[in-house]
Order: structure tokens, then sequence, then C-alpha cells
């Protein structure tokens, strides 16, 4: 799977799904610790939607202080911060009939703290960050490397995150708004839950002279839902309102790992671990339980694919095929 220099486009891509991109982030502790370095040294391109945007946006630039974060870091993140920002009480069901279930104030409140004032183009690494603009009716990636050519697109890093991950009927869209720029962003998850597909296609763009990437996508585990004919023949608006964001973001997660595998030039490599428990699917669940559940279901599929792990980062090792974190396209 190498050109004729011996080097490949190495793309790194991170799932959205809420609290459990604790998922992630172990899986990620996993192979950095293998690796023996920092992941932005190791990956052309880092992609990522709603959770997996932030996780993105702290391994991938300079908001620890001048360094990027441990995805260890991240874990703590979730398992600290997750309970304020999907907190629930009594109103919460009627509150989301009529608004968004949560307020975003403890979600910006942790972004605030966790990132500071650091700016995207800041980031080590070139990094895509997807989300949605409703007044455009279009997806809007926020790129790292367009920044040099466009500097209007460098916005500060808290700000791309809660754009990423202001997930339709969970949380307000986020208004960004500089200049003449006028956006109402939403959830990239609403059409690349799983980023593999545009990253492998951003890559392919950055990087011409490459004839190979490999693609490491990784999951925050399988959901494995089912729903009858029989509950699902009757649903309306309400019914639908309930279910159609894991079942519009669970499909377009598996579509891209089905495109990937066949496309020329790539060598596609999927950390997914599946099925979850019933408990743990939900984006939101937040309850002590369910933090330990997340993390015991990470680290088991760790030691169940350390061999796999370990043949995967061999191949890694060599790092980038650049060192150029700005490039401008």
């Amino acid at each position: 799977m190498a050109n004729d220099d011996g080097k490949t486009v190495k793309v790194l891509s991170i799932d959205g799904g809420g609290i459990r991109g604790i998922i992630p982030a172990i899986i990620l502790g996993a192979l950095q610790k293998r690796l023996g370095r920092n992941l932005y040294e190791v990956f052309d391109l880092i992609a990522g939607t709603s959770t997996g945007g932030i996780i993105a946006l702290g391994i991938g630039t300079t908001a620890n202080s001048g360094q990027p974060y441990s995805p260890d870091k991240l874990v703590d993140l979730y398992v600290q911060n997750g309970p304020a920002i999907f907190k629930k009480n009594l109103l919460t069901p009627v509150r989301e009939f009529f608004l968004s279930k949560y307020s975003p104030n403890s979600l910006e409140k942790t972004l605030a703290i966790f990132f500071g004032a650091t700016e995207l183009k800041t980031a080590l690494t070139p990094l895509m960050i997807s989300s949605y603009d409703l007044q455009g009716q279009r997806p809007f990636m926020f790129k790292s490397h367009y920044i040099a050519e466009h500097p209007n697109y460098n916005w500060e890093v808290k700000l791309v995150a809660r754009a990423t991950s202001a997930a339709p009927t969970f949380f307000p869209p986020c208004h960004l708004v500089k200049g003449p720029e006028d956006y109402a962003l939403v959830d990239g998850g609403v059409f690349a839950n799983n980023p593999a597909m545009a990253a492998y296609a951003e890559a392919r763009s950055l990087y011409p002279e490459f004839t190979n990437v490999v693609v490491i996508s990784v999951g925050t585990g399988d959901r494995q839902d089912s729903i009858s004919y029989a509950a699902a023949k009757d649903w309306g608006l309400i019914g639908w309102a309930r279910q159609i964001v894991p079942v519009m973001m669970d499909s377009v997660s598996e579509a891209v790992d089905y495109q990937l595998k066949f496309m020329p030039g790539c060598a596609f490599h999927r950390l997914q671990p599946a099925p979850l428990p019933p408990a743990e699917n939900h984006m939101d669940n937040v309850t002590p339980e369910n933090l330990a559940h997340l993390q015991h279901t990470a680290r088991e599929y760790v030691a169940a694919h350390s061999a796999d792990l370990d043949t995967l980062c061999a191949e890694l090792k060599e790092g980038r095929v650049s060192n150029m974190p700005g490039i401008g396209r």
C-alpha cells in the first residue's frame, strides 16, 4: 500500500456520539501509548464530528497551555463534565417538546475552560471539523489548513467545538458571526456522523502527489438498535422526533464504512466496539454506572484487539508525510 517513495498519507477520523466519546478517547490513548508520540505527529489529517470533533480539537491544537491534550485528559473531560452538560431534571421531558432538551450553558462553560482562547490556526496538523449551516442549507467544514489563504475562518476553538456538537433536539444551534459571515450551525452528524469519507476526500485534495491513504476510523460504539415495523408504522412527527437523530447518524456511519472498504488506494481500518449494551446506547446517559460501563467497554475492546492495534501502529510508525500544519489549500 505504498507509492514509489514508500510514504502513505495517514488520516484519523473520529465519530460523533455524545458521552460515548469516552470510547474513542480511550482507544486513541491506547494508540498513542503504542506509538510513543503525540497523534498529531503521526496523522496528516485529523477529522472529527460532534464529540469526535471535540476530541480532534483537543489532540490537534495547542489548547493545553501550548500543547495538545492527551486522550486520557479527554476521558477526564467527559467523566467530570458529562453529568453537568447532560443534566436532567423533572422538567426535562416537558422542555424537550418546546426547546432543545438541554441548555447549552454547561457545555459552553466546559468548552471555554477546556479550550480557553485557543484559535484554530494553532492546529498542529491539518484539522477538519464538520458542522452544518442551517441558513445556507449546506455542510460547513472548519479546516485549519484553509486559514492560511482565508484568515476569516480562524475561529476560536471553543466555538468550533460548540458548533460541531450542537446536536439537533439536544442543544440549540450555534450562531457564528464574523464580518459579513453569518452562520447557524448544528452538529455535523446530520450528514457526516462518521466523517471518514469526507476525510479521505480531503486527504486526496491536500496530498495529490500520494496515491495511497490509510484511514483510521474510530467509532463511539455500535448501537445495534432495532425498531420493528409494528413500533414505527404509526409514528407521526412526535414519534419520529424521538428517533430520527440516532437513526440518521447510525445509518450515515454504516454507509461510510461500506464505501471506504472499496475505495481505490485506501487502506481502511475501523476501530469500533460492537454491540453496545442497551444502557450504553444513548448519547446523553451520564449516570455513574454508564460512565463506568463506557470506560469498561473501551478498555475491553483494546485488550481484545491488542495484537491488531500493535500491527496497526507498526504501519503508522513512519509518521506524517508532511511537517507543514498550514498547507493553505
